[in-house]
C-alpha cells in the first residue's frame, strides 16, 4: 500500500508512511470521481468504495477487532443522501445491501444481508484470521479455534478492548451453525456457481 507514483501528492513514496498511502488512497478517490463525473452514465451510477482489513489484523488477540473497523463509501449524489451508518456488519453484507438500495427484486444467493433491512439485534459481524474464525453480535465476539476450541469475550466498544467470558451456549451454538451451513453450501453449490 506504500507504493504510489512521485510528484501526485507532497509526501514522497520514498518514505513508505502509511499517511502517505492514505493521502495518495484519497488522491486517486477524488480523482476518479472527478473523472467520472465527465460521463454520461454518473448520474445514475452508485459506486462502492470499501477497504479490506488493516494490516494489524493479526496480534496478541484471538480476533483483534480494532483491525476490522473498515471504512466503506457508498456515492451516488442526486440519488441517496449523505448519512453516517454504524450499522454491525461485514463485507459479505455489501452485495444485498446495494441491491436492497437499487430495489432490485433478486432471489438471493448471497449469505450476507441488506444491513438497511436488518433489525439491530439481528445484525452481526463475521471475522476471521487464519487460525480463528469470529462471530460479533452486540457486545459479545464468538471465536471458534482449530482442534474444537471456543472462546468468548465481551467487548467495550469504545476502545475494542475485551474481557473473556463464559460463552453463551445460544451464541455458541449460533456461531457454529452459521459457518458449518456457510461451508454445507459452498461444498453442496447451492450457491448457484
Amino acid at each position: 500500500p506504500y507504493t504510489y507514483p512521485e510528484g501526485r501528492i507532497d509526501i514522497s513514496p520514498k518514505e513508505h508512511s502509511r499517511g502517505g498511502a492514505v493521502k495518495y488512497t484519497d488522491y486517486a478517490i477524488g480523482n476518479f470521481i472527478k473523472n467520472a463525473e465527465q460521463k454520461p452514465w454518473f448520474k445514475n451510477t452508485l459506486f462502492v468504495i470499501v477497504a479490506d482489513h488493516c494490516a494489524s489484523s493479526a496480534g496478541s488477540q484471538d480476533l483483534p477487532l480494532s483491525g476490522y473497523h473498515i471504512p466503506m463509501i457508498i456515492y451516488s449524489p442526486g440519488n441517496i443522501e449523505p448519512q453516517k451508518v454504524t450499522s454491525l456488519m461485514s463485507q459479505i453484507d455489501i452485495a444485498p445491501t446495494v441491491l436492497g438500495m437499487l430495489h432490485l427484486k433478486y432471489q438471493s444467493k448471497f449469505f450476507g444481508r441488506d444491513i438497511f433491512n436488518t433489525p439491530p439485534e439481528k445484525q452481526r459481524a463475521l471475522l476471521s484470521t487464519y487460525q480463528g474464525l469470529g462471530f460479533l453480535r452486540n457486545d459479545t465476539l464468538i471465536v471458534q479455534s482449530p482442534v474444537r476450541k471456543i472462546r468468548a469475550y465481551k467487548v467495550y466498544k469504545n476502545t475494542d478492548s475485551v474481557t473473556e467470558i463464559k460463552v453463551p451456549a445460544n451464541l455458541r451454538n449460533y456461531s457454529i451453525a452459521y459457518y458449518q451451513t456457510a461451508s454445507w453450501m459452498i461444498d453442496n453449490k447451492k450457491y448457484g456457481w
